[in-house]
Parts: structure tokens; C-alpha cells; sequence
């Protein structure tokens, strides 16, 4: 809460202008529970019924918080088992693949000697990176739901909608984002059931593969909905920043080439109503950057996952596509079958780097165009008030809001570069190590 410090202590405010701190009002969970429930109620019931409780107001009551706790502790570790059987069960069955149609003694075969050792690691590292996606993500939303910081990360979301009557439309664009979200999360899911179950051989009969790597691909959504739980508070962060920016726009004391701002001489009525228009500027200013800094605290370790997933997915979809094109060491039979996950899962990993990315600029680009607003407005010194909007304009430019991967980087636009090249060069040795096996 660095940021929240240096915006929330700084001068006080001049007489007649009221503490902007955010304020917690009757719909502070301690008090009882929310009366309107959030926009992405959907995605919270949705994760009720996977054993992930996100509502505060349930989970602090007694009698329901061990039996959450208990359920979610159950689901969490089916998640960790069927994800590990699946990726053993997997590892075999590729291993089958490249010793298919290889003219080898039963000896090499037993060994897997035909499985280039480039391709056997990367699939080890493939399969081990999926675990903590599924497993870790699914940990994280478990964890920080029961943390005071996500508390006040939802009881600030709850403020941002309904500090002006313009949310009420804001609340229907985010309840829409979030059934789309969901639908695409669930098509997903499915995608990652259907590739499960092409790589069952049907011909052994009904194993325990055919039940077990469906469940472990299932456990996909959790990661999904994490990713979802990000961008739908994201989104509602960007929306506040817009509201602010419309707010400035419209109050008729920017300095334009029609107008010199604020009158000299006001009204007793019209000093009021300026003093009470600041306030509000910078409570909901506050209130935003507050929310920023809840998402860095409860969803900076979902991001984490998900980068170094995506990070990891850009160098291993990239080198099993080349390998079946250009090296192609497994049957043709199956070939064409991964060539085409592949190129799914690589679109898929692009998709939800610029979700991350491109949520996270917007944010950014949005309070410094808050901040350059500022800097128009004139109130022509009426009651010294203009030495309190430099002050503020000189907050909001050093306090910028900032979505990291708990503080191990900046998760803006000028990640994709970097993950990209980072990723060519790794797959570049990889195809080296690969052309000297063959």
C-alpha cells in the first residue's frame, strides 16, 4: 500500500473541503453482508459450485467458513491428483507415439532411446508447467479469498459502482463481460476435455484414463476463472478512470481556446459546490488507485502463474509444431492431430497475454489522461483552491497505477516484446539440440 500512503497523507485539504478517505459504508461485509451484489455475481456462483467461496460475507460466518474451508480443501486436492495421474498417463502415451513405426530393437524401445531426450524434457517441463497453472492458480484463489486484503479489494469494487449514478450502466456492460468470460472459460475447458479424450486409446478398452484425464483437464477452468476474476475487477478499475475522465471533461473549468476557466468572483453557493466537486475528484481517485493496489496484493500471484505458464507455452508450442513439421519424429498418423492442438494452444497463450497486458496499459493510460485533464483546470485561485488541484495533479502523475506480478515486473504492453524474443531464443536452441540428436 505504498502508493495509497504517499496519495492518502499528503497536506490537509483547506477548511470546508471533507476527508477524502475512502469510507466504508453499510455494505462493509464486517457488518453483515452486501445489499447489491456485484456485476460478477455470476462468476462467484459459478465458483461456488467448484468449492471456491469469494464472498466475504459467507465466508466470515462462522458457522459456514470451516465447511467452505473443508470443500474447498477437498476439490483442491482431486485437482492435484487426476493433474498428476493425467500428466504421467500423457507422458506414456507420447512416448508411444515416437516409438511407433520405429524401426528399433525391443531393447532401445524398452529404454524409450527413439524419444529424442530435446523433445522427452520439454514434454516433463510441458506437463509440469499445466500442474501449476491448474493446481496453483486454483491454491491462490483459495487463499487470498480468506485474506483481509481481498475484504477490501471487494468492498472497494462495490464503492467504485455506486460513487455516481453513471454505474448503473457500467454495472450491465460488466454482468455482460462476465457471462462472455465465462462462456469463452467453459469453451476453452471443453477444448482441453476433447484434446484429452483424442489421445485415448479406445481400442484397450474403458480405463481409468478415459474418467481420470477428463476430470484433470476440467481443473483447467479454475485457472480460466482466475484469469477472469482479473479482468473483470481490472475492467471495472478502467471503468472508474473513464468515469473521472468524463467528469473532468464536463465540468466547464478547463482552460480552452473558448474558455479561461473558473469566474474570478463566485457565489457562496458556487465555493461550495467547487470545494464538494474537488472532494469527489480525489475520493475517487483514491478509491481507484486503492483498488489497484488490492489487485497487486490478492491476484498478484494468479498473474505470476499465468505469465510464467504463457512465458513457458510460447517456447513449447512453437518447437512441438516444428518438430512435427520439419523433424517429424512421430507417426503421420498423429502428427497432423498435434499440429492442430498446437496451434490452438499457441493462439490461446497470445489471447490471454494480451488480456493481462492489454487491461493493465489501459489502466495506466487512462489515469494519466486523468492527470493531463488536471492540468487544464483553472479555478483562477478562487479561494486558493487551485493550489490544491496542482496538489492533486502532482498525485496523480506519481502515483500512476502499476499491475505487477508481485512486484516482479510491470504487466503492460511492453511485456509482449520481451516474452516473445525471450521465448525465440529458447526455442532456437532448443531446434539446435534437436538437429543434433537427429
Amino acid at each position: 500500500m505504498r502508493t495509497m500512503a504517499s496519495v492518502m497523507t499528503e497536506e490537509p485539504l483547506p477548511p470546508n473541503i471533507q476527508d477524502c478517505s475512502v469510507v466504508r459504508n453499510n455494505d462493509d461485509p464486517v457488518d453483515g453482508g452486501y445489499k447489491n451484489p456485484l456485476p460478477f455475481q455470476p462468476l462467484v456462483v459459478f465458483l461456488r459450485f467448484l468449492g471456491v467461496e469469494l464472498d466475504p460475507a459467507l465466508l466470515y460466518k462462522s458457522s459456514k467458513c470451516f465447511r467452505y474451508l473443508l470443500l474447498g480443501l477437498c476439490f483442491l486436492l482431486l485437482n492435484a491428483f487426476f493433474t498428476i495421474f493425467t500428466a504421467v498417463s500423457e507422458h506414456n502415451f507420447f512416448v508411444q507415439i515416437y516409438n511407433m513405426d520405429t524401426p528399433t530393437n525391443s531393447s532401445s524401445v524398452e529404454n524409450n532411446s527413439t524419444v529424442p531426450s530435446v523433445f522427452f524434457w520439454n514434454l516433463i517441463v510441458d506437463y509440469v508447467n499445466y500442474g501449476v497453472l491448474s493446481v496453483g492458480v486454483h491454491a491462490s484463489l483459495l487463499f487470498f479469498s480468506r485474506q483481509k486484503e481481498w475484504k477490501f479489494l471487494w468492498d472497494n469494487v462495490q464503492q467504485i459502482l455506486q460513487h455516481h449514478n453513471e454505474f448503473k450502466g457500467i454495472r450491465k456492460s460488466i454482468r455482460r463481460v462476465t457471462i462472455a468470460g465465462l462462456l469463452i472459460a467453459c469453451l476453452e475447458t471443453l477444448g482441453f476435455i476433447s484434446c484429452s479424450l483424442v489421445l485415448i486409446d479406445f481400442n484397450e478398452g474403458l480405463t481409468l484414463e478415459f474418467y481420470f484425464r477428463p476430470i484433470a483437464n476440467f481443473s483447467y477452468v479454475y485457472a480460466t476463472c482466475g484469469l477472469l476474476l482479473f479482468a473483470i475487477i481490472g475492467w471495472t478499475v478502467t471503468l472508474g478512470f473513464r468515469s473521472l475522465h468524463q467528469e473532468l471533461l464536463s465540468n466547464c473549468l478547463l482552460t480552452t481556446s473558448n474558455n479561461n476557466g473558473c469566474p474570478e468572483t463566485v457565489s457562496l453557493a458556487e465555493k461550495e459546490e467547487l470545494i464538494e466537486m474537488l472532494a469527489n475528484w480525489k475520493q475517487l481517485h483514491v478509491l481507484l488507485i486503492d483498488t489497484v493496489d488490492g489487485i497487486n496484493d490478492c491476484l498478484g500471484p494468479v498473474l505470476l502463474i499465468w505469465v510464467a505458464h504463457i512465458f513457458v507455452g510460447f517456447i513449447a508450442t512453437p518447437f512441438y509444431i516444428l518438430d512435427g513439421i520439419h523433424f517429424n519424429t512421430g507417426s503421420l498418423s498423429s502428427t497432423w492431430v498435434l499440429l492442430i492442438m498446437n496451434f490452438c494452444l499457441f493462439s490461446q497463450h497470445l489471447f490471454h497475454l494480451l488480456i493481462i497486458t492489454g487491461i493493465s496499459s489501459r489502466i495506466w493510460h487512462e489515469a494519466a489522461a486523468n492527470g493531463k485533464l488536471l492540468q487544464k483546470v483553472n479555478l483562477n485561485d478562487v479561494y486558493h483552491l487551485q493550489d490544491q488541484v496542482s496538489m492533486l495533479t502532482t498525485e496523480v502523475f506519481l502515483s500512476l497505477p502499476r499491475i505487477t506480478a508481485m512486484e516482479y515486473g510491470d504487466l503492460d504492453f511492453s511485456l509482449i516484446p520481451t516474452v516473445i524474443g525471450t521465448s525465440l531464443t529458447y526455442l532456437i536452441i532448443l531446434c539446435q539440440f534437436q538437429s543434433s540428436e537427429q
